[in-house]
């Protein structure tokens, strides 16, 4: 049976954290990320979501290994608490570093999922071939350019990703009072390794 206690600071804020900031990283990452358009105007403008491009696919496994991770984190043997807590902040960084990549280099990263979907726009509203439309699509790019405008559901993610990443930290933290406290703290669901239950591995 588990022990319900009342979760010290740390390991509360740890929690909430990293459960919150996984949680934004993975929302943020099935939302609308850019907005394509030919020429900046702002008529028939094509919403890329995150999950169009690999990025974007990428941060959503992550944010969902942050929420799986920090409850883990709770229920692993205490001698695999700190290995947890590591791969916590590792899985933040790298969605922050990626969702920060994605923000500077937007255009780059949403061009060729923009331009597809403007030809398959451009073929449904006024009724063209794929062939057709292209060559139109083309045209434009040629005339005027693409413009690529950040939307929301990037920015959700980079906020998700600074959060899990200062709750991993906090959870690091937790994992060296948890050590040094012992059961004082935060009691046990499963015993050290080569110790009775209750007694934390020093």
């Amino acid at each position: 049976m588990l022990a319900v206690v009342k979760p010290s600071p740390l390991r509360l804020w740890g929690f909430l954290l990293t459960v919150i900031g996984g949680a934004l990283v993975a929302f943020g990452s099935i939302g609308t990320w850019a907005a394509v358009t030919l020429g900046g105007t702002t008529e028939g403008a094509v919403p890329t979501k995150g999950i169009d491009v690999w990025q974007g696919k990428l941060t959503l496994v992550l944010g969902a290994l942050l929420v799986v991770g920090i409850l883990a984190l709770r229920f692993v043997a205490p001698h695999r608490r700190r290995a947890v807590a590591v791969a916590i902040v590792l899985v933040a960084a790298a969605a922050l570093a990626v969702a920060v990549w994605c923000a500077v280099a937007l255009s780059s990263v949403v061009h060729d999922t923009g331009v597809d979907q403007l030809i398959t726009l451009v073929a449904t509203q006024l009724h063209l071939s794929t062939a057709e439309a292209t060559r139109q699509v083309t045209a434009a790019l040629g005339r005027v350019g693409i413009d690529v405008k950040a939307q929301s559901g990037l920015w959700v993610t980079v906020a998700g990703a600074v959060i899990a990443l200062a709750g991993g930290i906090v959870d690091l933290a937790w994992v060296r009072q948890k050590r040094v406290a012992g059961n004082a703290i935060d009691v046990d669901t499963l015993p050290a390794r080569d110790e009775e239950p209750g007694v934390e591995t020093p």
